[in-house]
């Protein structure tokens, strides 16, 4: 029999991928994988699996699909807006070298969104993951035609082509640092003179602490909204540079507590912030380590 450790550990980080990218939070995708790995310890006829890898990303996206289907009815009673839990990681640590490097950007896993659960298994397994229409359609249980056409109806979907995998660049790092400085000294002009006139801002409370209801859209309202809380304390405490999905974003810490994870994304074309994420839910902040 396939030796069990070898198996967790060339497969572990393989599968947590597919079942982040699938249901949005860290908790959930290790629930998922304990599991896999679970059944999987107490399979007596191992070895008679002819291509591990296809079976356990079967396994770990049936998990997630029966998950994301009951999700789904449960953010129809969330209180605002739902954001995906993010990947907060430093820059001293080999660790936290090789999950930058194997991270998913933050505004691919929003607009994932969008998508149905089946959807978003054929898209990210075809898209962020790089499998053949002929690897997707057993792990899916679909002819390779109407996989085909899965993703090409998850295509038409999506209104942004949003790389899957961070895209580490000047513009990124210098929008971040932008927002750092302004949410250290409480100035936000040179912030506002990186805002597209369209820009978006989303925040996720959860519930649990005060956050816009709504996105706030257009470069005056999200300006006024900055400048606004920043002059009620919103920004006090300790600010970091962190790695939020891969790419340079802000920590904020309150009290030895994270209080904020913001992150970007950026226009293209234009080099300016497109969309501001703020994470505030204290549940989806629990797996941030602080400096």
């Amino acid at each position: 029999m396939q030796d069990f450790d070898a198996v967790y550990k060339n497969y572990r980080s393989f599968l947590f991928s597919i079942a982040y990218q699938m249901l949005g939070t860290i908790s959930d995708a290790e629930d998922v994988i304990h599991d896999v790995f679970h059944l999987l310890q107490h399979k007596a006829n191992l070895d008679q699996v002819k291509d591990l890898k296809a079976y356990l990303a079967k396994m770990t996206t049936n998990r997630c699909l029966n998950l994301l289907r009951s999700a789904r009815k449960r953010r129809e009673v969330y209180t605002g807006e739902w954001l995906p839990e993010p990947q907060v990681s430093h820059f001293d640590t080999p660790a936290d070298k090789v999950m930058t490097g194997e991270a998913v950007s933050y505004a691919f896993l929003v607009m994932l969104d969008l998508l149905s659960p089946l959807e978003r298994a054929v898209f990210i397994l075809r898209e962020a993951l790089e499998f053949s229409y002929d690897d997707i359609a057993p792990i899916i249980e679909k002819t390779e035609s109407n996989t085909r056409k899965i993703y090409s109806r998850a295509k038409q979907k999506l209104q942004k082509d949003i790389p899957a995998h961070p895209q580490r660049s000047e513009q990124v790092d210098l929008l971040a640092d932008a927002f750092l400085k302004a949410a250290s000294t409480g100035q936000f002009t040179e912030l506002i003179d990186l805002l597209t006139e369209d820009v978006v801002l989303v925040s996720d409370g959860g519930g649990k602490v005060r956050a816009a209801i709504q996105p706030i859209v257009s470069k005056t309202r999200v300006a006024a909204f900055l400048t606004g809380i920043s002059g009620k304390g919103s920004f006090l405490g300790e600010i970091y540079p962190v790695m939020v999905n891969g790419q340079k974003g802000v920590l904020q810490v309150l009290e030895g507590k994270p209080k904020k994870v913001i992150c970007f994304e950026g226009s293209a074309d234009r080099g300016l912030i497109q969309t501001i994420f703020i994470m505030l839910n204290p549940d989806k902040l629990k797996h941030v380590v602080t400096p």
